[in-house]
């Protein structure tokens, strides 16, 4: 069985891959509209990162509806903005997971989006709905990153095993 732990650590070498490959390209190609869910590949790339802040440091706080980002996306202006912003986040997540045991990830939360609409869910639930967020936001940056030519990084679990096998 695969722990939340190691699901995140294999989405967060993933979403670094990917946050890597993207300082690669050219700022203006990364931070152009293509008409995709958040427009450009950056505010896709600053909406997976934002969305594991925002449940990791205020849902699972029961603290949903008090979100506020930090940074607007526009005023990310270049990819060293966006991979410290992510590296910031990655450090609360891990330090959070360090400390998540068994009882902490059984624990109930109200899981209350930006529409109103609730849920009731585990802390380990919570966390997962991060993970997912990521996966889908991937496919659309993958098929980006095809448009243009660019071959994305791998992502499958194989090449980004936590375990190490």
């Amino acid at each position: 069985m695969f722990t939340v732990q190691e699901l995140y650590q294999y989405a967060s070498r993933v979403r670094r891959s990917f946050a890597q490959k993207l300082a690669e390209v050219p700022w203006d190609e990364v931070a152009k509209s293509r008409e995709a869910s958040f427009h450009s590949m950056k505010n896709i790339l600053i909406h997976m990162i934002d969305n594991e802040d925002w449940i990791v440091n205020w849902v699972i706080h029961d603290r949903s509806r008090d979100y506020e980002r930090r940074k607007k996306s526009d005023d990310y202006t270049d990819m060293k903005m966006i991979l410290d912003h992510l590296e910031e986040v990655e450090k609360k997540t891990r330090a959070y997971y360090a400390n998540a045991n068994e009882v902490e990830l059984k624990r109930r939360v109200d899981f209350t989006l930006s529409s109103g609409d609730r849920f009731d869910l585990s802390v380990e639930e919570s966390l997962f709905q991060s993970i997912t967020e990521q996966l889908y936001h991937m496919g659309e940056l993958i098929a980006l990153l095809w448009q243009q030519d660019i071959r994305p990084p791998n992502m499958q679990w194989f090449w980004n095993n936590p375990r190490g096998t």
